[in-house]
């Protein structure tokens, strides 16, 4: 009977299925990028006042933006490297 797997050993797989490819990963930071904007959106107008009324909301409100923010950041960053790797690559390949 096969072991279970662990959630972590399952997120790491599928972190890297999702991110090798270039194509997808500038579309889950293009997705990243919206939902910020959508969340920080509905933060500053509709939601306003609901998240003013209780402190513990508007904490957790702006966690959730930050860590949108410095997911999309380590995303970026990801790419700038693989993109540097890959370039590197090529190049010894030429050579």
């Amino acid at each position: 009977m096969p072991k279970k797997m662990s959630w972590f050993s399952f997120a790491l797989m599928a972190a890297r299925a999702l991110l090798q490819f270039r194509e997808t990963r500038r579309k889950i930071i293009l997705y990243t990028i919206v939902a910020l904007l959508a969340v920080f959106a509905m933060g500053t107008w509709p939601l306003a006042s609901w998240l003013e009324d209780n402190p513990m909301r508007f904490l957790f409100y702006w966690a959730g933006c930050a860590f949108l923010a410095i997911f999309l950041f380590l995303l970026g960053l990801y790419d700038f490297l693989r993109i540097i790797k890959d370039y590197k690559d090529a190049r010894e390949r030429l050579h």
